[in-house]
């Protein structure tokens, strides 16, 4: 096993920058399902995955015709953003994939191949079972990468499709959607990440209080703070300044957050300082990144 950490000898490079940041929504199943052959190696493929589980995968689901009911897969969403938001003359050195849901080609090393299409060839990875912390955790990992290894260009991806061939317990989204951000110089910066948070094995009783003061601190010396919150940390925060914060609709439990942000960041209308912030009610993990604008 290669295991790969960020060098221990600092370099002068200290910000994680945002240059840039693209959202979509995306329609019908994955195009490479329009493949029969494809489609009937995925069916047998997650039949043999869910049936120790006692999951059922309906075999005429991947059939003809191409069932619309069929979900997205993460590589070709994944690829339109990139092309939306990267360059050529960008290289990336750092690209992180963060999802929860599976998606319709579960086989696929989708980091390594979003790396293959991306300028640079960036060492690049997924990180997955963390729910909403997926991308909080991601941004975490690249701001350490760019404090301490010189890492002049991240590519933060959070992805999310809607269906899945079996009953499952979770929730699934409402929509297949999918937001890409930029990280870099400073210099052709538009805002620039302060500060990013992560609490796990927090009880939803104990989420309002730690919030609060999480807030307050991460709020010192700003004059002008909004937050963009998750329907389910409002939920458990339900004494959080509601006249200073936008709550995400529900049905987009790991984009919500990340869509409303970069929107917000398009137009910050004077704030000085964004906090994006999540909890997970069911992995217990709170989450907070604070994003001074302009």
């Amino acid at each position: 096993m290669f295991v790969a950490r960020p060098p221990t000898t600092p370099s002068s490079r200290t910000d994680l920058c945002l240059i840039r940041a693209e959202r979509q929504t995306f329609t019908g199943p994955a195009a490479f399902l329009r493949d029969p052959a494809q489609r009937a190696d995925v069916g047998t493929y997650l039949a043999d995955m869910a049936r120790p589980y006692d999951r059922a995968v309906p075999p005429e689901l991947f059939g003809e015709p191409l069932s619309p009911a069929l979900g997205h897969s993460y590589g070709e969403m994944g690829q339109a953003l990139l092309g939306a938001l990267v360059s050529a003359d960008e290289p990336v050195d750092l690209l992180v994939l963060a999802f929860s849901v599976h998606d319709l080609w579960p086989s696929r090393a989708t980091a390594a191949y979003l790396s293959h299409l991306c300028p640079g060839t960036p060492m690049s990875f997924a990180i997955c079972d963390q729910g909403s912390a997926a991308a909080f955790t991601g941004l975490r990992i690249a701001r350490e990468y760019a404090a301490s290894a010189g890492c002049r260009r991240a590519l933060l991806i959070v992805t999310e499709q809607a269906a899945l061939p079996y009953g499952c317990a979770a929730t699934l989204p409402a929509q297949h959607r999918g937001v890409a951000m930029l990280y870099g110089e400073p210099a052709a910066a538009s805002a620039r990440v302060v500060d990013v948070r992560q609490h796990a094995g927090l009880a939803a009783g104990c989420v309002a209080e730690l919030a609060t003061a999480e807030l307050a601190e991460l709020s010192a010396g700003h004059r002008d703070v909004r937050l963009v919150l998750s329907g389910a940390l409002a939920a458990a925060w339900p004494g959080h300044p509601a006249g200073r914060a936008r709550v995400t609709p529900p049905g987009q439990p790991s984009t919500g957050v990340w869509w409303e942000l970069a929107g917000q960041l398009g137009d910050a209308g004077g704030a000085d300082l964004i906090v994006a912030a999540d909890y997970d009610p069911g992995l217990r993990y709170l989450c907070l990144a604070a994003i001074e604008p302009g």
